[in-house]
């Protein structure tokens, strides 16, 4: 029995290895030439997605760094694609802070804080959400667009949009619910608590 304890306290260092190796997956692909539609610090130019078995990250290029300020920073998504709303949760950053909302048929309701971190070698913004908080992962295509706005912690007077029209769809084919990397982590995990074990019960 003592083996889980280890087992698992292997895992948990391996985690952060994990998240440093998950691919991004460039949704506008290939990019449009985008830079210069707006303020650059709202001016997407790239944008990506990327998740793995507990989250999913959505990572926006910036022609310049963002002032958050000046400008309010969302991801909206469709989750289930084509359900009963256009849009279902919004990712927020701003002068208030970071978080998501959903949307109830009238309003806007706040869900939890979300982590944003800022990328300078990117000039990024990647906003992270845990996949319990919006129905599980790998269930449903996914509808997804970015949208900027003049002015902190505003959702009128658009600075950018991308796309211009309509949203990016992530395949629900393109969402493992438990990725690759996962498991060079489970056998490594593995591995170390048995050679612990052998160690600690048959010494040479």
């Amino acid at each position: 029995m003592r083996a889980w304890p280890v087992f698992l306290l292997a895992l948990l260092l391996l985690a952060p290895a994990v998240q440093a190796q998950t691919e991004w997956v460039q949704l506008d692909d290939p990019p449009p030439v985008r830079q210069g539609d707006g303020p650059a610090p709202a001016d997407a130019v790239d944008l990506y997605y990327a998740t793995n078995a507990t989250h999913f990250f959505f990572r926006q290029d910036l022609a310049a760094m963002p002032e958050v300020d000046n400008y309010t920073y969302v991801v909206y998504m469709d989750k289930p694609q084509g359900g009963d709303y256009e849009e279902d949760y919004r990712l927020v950053h701003s002068q208030s802070g970071s978080y998501m909302e959903q949307w109830n048929g009238t309003d806007w309701v706040y869900v939890q804080d979300i982590v944003v971190t800022v990328d300078s070698g990117n000039v990024s913004l990647i906003f992270e959400v845990p996949v319990d908080s919006i129905g599980g992962i790998g269930d449903s295509n996914v509808g997804v667009w970015f949208e900027n706005y003049q002015g902190a912690d505003s959702f009128t007077g658009q600075a950018d949009r991308a796309p211009k029209g309509g949203r990016f769809t992530i395949q629900r084919r393109a969402i493992p619910n438990l990725p690759l990397i996962v498991l060079p982590a489970f056998a490594g995990g593995l591995v170390g608590g048995i050679l612990l074990l052998r160690k600690k019960f048959f010494p040479l």
